[in-house]
């Protein structure tokens, strides 16, 4: 355990996500020395596995590094607490099993730092621990393992820690009084389409969620609900989730903004939720409500409390609709990055019959 506090001290202290990224590439690359040992423990679940499984039988050392890449993934991504392990080993597409187990020695690649837009290339290492050099673009034939952190793990807890903040910042709907049930006003997202969902074939399918901002019915404050859409994996893809997207009782007036963000490495959640705290409320307390002007940008104020790097960066922030409105239909309406495209509709949905 010294080992690993020692190392997760380490990152602390030098920072930045390069180095975290220098970590799992010499972690990727002793994994690759150790792939014969480390394929049965894959085979036997389906090729994706949490990392301290894969690395049961190997030597001590392999297993210290790998717990403290766990403990700096949790760490990067502002999940302590939430999670006790994050990382794990995959086959990076479906299409490469037949070549495994025909037995095809596989490489292994870790995810590089920085923007997916600057990459050149993607840096494996065979079972020797040489380096090979994979296209960015198209996935190989030769069976690819990636080591990771787990993005359905990482948003689900991720989700959590936005969620808590925000309803200890006084910024989620309060739950429904125990009162005869009414009525439930709400737009379903009947059909959904993303151009272009920025993932690599190296991170596999995305992992989208939408933030939905409005005003509260009862004070001068936003409200903000956090809508997980784990359906939604690739581009170019018609989703027809027939998902509940605004509930309208949660707001004071009929409009919503929805800012579209995608789970990602370099994402810390606790950073995140605060952002969204501190750009919401600011603007609130800077110059109240006025009823002349009944909707504020709250889509605008999101946007732009995201740090530069997460704009350009295009993994992070997908797009943004403004002004969705309580009765409208829209259908197949483009958000306005262009880059998503929704069919959004009204529904009642009646109490539940006695």
């Amino acid at each position: 355990m010294k080992h690993v506090q020692a190392y997760v001290l380490l990152l602390a202290l030098t920072g930045g996500a390069a180095y975290a990224a220098d970590a799992d590439r010499d972690l990727a690359r002793q994994l690759a020395l150790q792939t014969g040992t480390l394929l049965p423990t894959l085979s036997n679940q389906g090729y994706q596995a949490p990392l301290p499984q894969v690395v049961k039988k190997a030597p001590t050392r392999l297993k210290r590094q790998a717990a403290a890449a766990d403990a700096a993934a949790i760490r990067r991504q502002g999940l302590d607490g939430e999670l006790k392990q994050l990382m794990r080993v995959r086959l990076a597409t479906p299409d490469q099993i037949k070549a495994l187990e025909a037995g095809v020695e596989p490489l292994v690649a870790y995810v590089p730092s920085g923007d997916e837009q600057s990459w050149s290339a993607i840096e494996a290492f065979d079972n020797a621990g040489n380096p090979v050099y994979l296209d960015v673009e198209q996935a190989p034939d030769r069976p690819v393992l990636v080591v990771e952190a787990d993005p359905v793990k990482a948003k689900t807890a991720g989700l959590r820690v936005m969620r808590s903040a925000l309803a200890k910042a006084d910024l989620q709907a309060a739950p429904l009084a125990s009162e005869p049930a009414k009525p439930l006003k709400t737009s379903i997202l009947k059909k959904i389409r993303l151009q272009d969902d920025k993932e690599p074939w190296l991170l596999g399918g995305a992992e989208i969620y939408a933030i939905v901002a409005g005003v509260n019915p009862s004070r001068d404050e936003p409200v903000v609900d956090i809508v997980d859409m784990p359906y939604l994996d690739h581009d170019k893809t018609d989703y027809t989730p027939n998902q509940i997207l605004v509930y309208w009782d949660r707001y004071r007036w009929g409009a919503v903004d929805m800012v579209m963000m995608e789970q990602d490495d370099n994402v810390n959640y606790k950073e995140l939720s605060g952002l969204l705290i501190e750009a919401l409320k600011l603007g609130f307390t800077a110059g109240g409500v006025p009823e002349a002007l009944p909707f504020l940008d709250l889509g605008g104020r999101i946007v732009k409390a995201l740090p530069d790097s997460w704009m350009t960066n295009n993994d992070d922030y997908v797009d943004t609709f403004y002004t969705l409105e309580q009765d409208q239909v829209y259908r197949d309406y483009t958000g306005a990055a262009a880059n998503a495209m929704i069919t959004l509709e009204p529904k009642e949905i009646a109490p539940t019959r006695q």
